[in-house]
Order: C-alpha cells, then structure tokens, then sequence
C-alpha cells in the first residue's frame, strides 16, 4: 500500500520543484547555509503539496485515465489503490505540508495555497479550454520560481520568469503533441481538449514557445542588471548549453516520441541531465570563480 501511494504521489515530477533552487543560485545565496535550509524546506513541503494535488487529479480523472495505454496503470486508475483511503492519507499529509509552509514564511504559504486552489481551478475549468490549458500548467511553474525567491527575500529576475513561463509552455505544448501522436483517433475519448488540438498548430506553438525561451535567457544572460547583480558580464558563456538543451529536447520529442512525458524524457536522457549539470557549474564558476584565468588558454 505505502509503494502504491508514493507512485501516486509521483515522486519523479518533484524535479519541476527543481526551480525553487534558481533564486538561491542567481542571488549568490547558494553557500548561504540558512538560505540553503530554508528553500531544500521549501522544496520538500511544496512537493508535498503538489502530490496531494496529483492525488486529487487522479482521484478525478481515473475514468478517463483507465482509457490510455500508460495511465491506466496508475494505483486509482487500475483499482489498485483504493481511492478513500488515499484520500484519506492525503487529507493527513497536505494540512501539515501548509502549516508548515506557513511556519517558513507566510508569503511562502499563500503563494503555495494560491498554486493549489489555482490546481484546483485548473482540474476543474482551465484544463477543458484550449491554450489555456497548457498556460495554467506555465503559471504553476513561474509560481514555483517566485515561492523559492520570496522564502529567502531575494527578487526574481523578470527575464527568468519569462524563460520559466515560455519553457514550461513549450514541454506543455510537447505533452499535448505526444498524447495526440500516441492516442491518435483516441485522443479526444481519453482527454475531449485534445480534439482541439493539431499537431501542425501545435507544432507552431513550439517553435514559437522554443525560440521566446532562447531570446528571454539570452537576454537575460546580457541584461546589465544580471551583470550587476551577479557581478560577472560573462554569463552569456553558458548560452550555447542552453541552445544545445531545447535542440536535444527537440530531438526527444520528433525522434524518440517520449514528448507525451516531459520529466521522463528528460530525467532518462543522459545528454540533456549532462547538459543541465555542465550549465548548472558553468554558472557557478562564472558567479564565483574567475574566467579571467581561462581566458589566456582560450585564446
């Protein structure tokens, strides 16, 4: 029982709670060892209260699961897990999930309260209208972002929140491309929404989403006011990583077909782990180390 309600608590999709981290990284609070405590607490009770969300979406959407080939495997779609008592488990687990998140910081409980009503809404009205379906699901991701800025009192930059907003579109818009691709004449009795979908249009929506999310972290990486905050003009370095990473999810999507599971597609391709790691200590050394020393050898 317990190895089926962590299943359903989706343990790998705490990694887009990965976020959280960002505003410690680019405020240069990463060694800070209370700022550090206090976004891995925020990580863990946001993650708890995204499950408990996960819970409540399979709870209502277990009919509609039970029609498609890889989600009716889920505990509540296949009659596994009874449905009460996961209920029930998770009616112990949020209420001290947002109690604590209060205790850490009230602007972090009301941002992580507003996510969960807004999942709420989402479950229940936004996820039926078409494009707005997959902007809910962005929002939920810039929310992120700002609940691990605010529980360390530091601002996020607005270039970032846009990079965030438009990533998070173009895996949405991804995942709607690879449940049609999978589902084909299926799709709309598993989910009606995708009736209003195409792959052509969503196609278009890609390489719009793509290309916005390269010009945001561009931007970003050559916006004076990064410069100033993180006190190197060098972080437009890391940009080819960047490049490399929404090419190589390009590939994942066109060519091995895994866009219909945007965590598993990324958290099981070794290039795009690599490329997130190479970035992840490309920005660290040019926050805190020196590329003056490089340069020499570079040249």
């Amino acid at each position: 029982m317990i190895l089926l309600y962590l299943k359903l608590m989706r343990l790998p999709q705490w990694i887009k709670n990965v976020i959280l981290f960002a505003g410690l990284i680019f405020s240069k609070k990463i060694f800070d060892q209370t700022s550090f405590t206090r976004v891995c607490a925020a990580f863990l009770l946001f993650s708890f209260v995204a499950s408990s969300q996960y819970v409540f979406n399979d709870f209502l959407d277990k009919e509609e699961d039970a029609k498609h080939p890889e989600k009716k495997h889920r505990p509540l779609a296949s009659g596994a897990l009874d449905a009460g008592l996961a209920l029930a488990i998770t009616g112990v687990i949020l209420p001290f999930a947002l109690i604590g998140s209060y205790w850490l910081s009230p602007t972090f409980f009301f941002l992580t309260l507003f996510y969960l009503v807004f999942n709420v809404l989402y479950s229940k009205v936004l996820k039926h209208i078409v494009i707005l379906d997959v902007m809910s699901i962005s929002i939920g991701f810039v929310i992120r972002a700002i609940a691990g800025a605010v529980v360390i009192n530091v601002q996020f930059s607005h270039w970032l929140l846009l990079c965030t907003f438009t990533l998070a579109l173009f895996w949405g818009f991804s995942k709607r491309r690879g449940e049609i691709n999978i589902l084909q004449e299926n799709a709309g009795k598993h989910r009606k929404i995708l009736d209003e979908y195409s792959l052509e249009f969503l196609d278009l929506m890609m390489a719009i989403t793509s290309t916005l999310t390269l010009v945001s972290y561009v931007m970003y990486s050559v916006s004076p006011t990064t410069a100033k905050n993180l006190g190197t003009e060098n972080l437009v370095y890391t940009v080819p990583i960047v490049v490399y990473a929404i090419f190589r999810s390009l590939y994942i999507i066109y060519i091995k077909n895994m866009g219909h599971d945007p965590t598993k597609a990324i958290l099981t391709d070794k290039s795009v782990l690599a490329s997130g790691f190479l970035w992840l200590c490309l920005v660290l050394f040019l926050v805190f180390g020196n590329l003056s020393v490089l340069l020499p050898v570079i040249q």
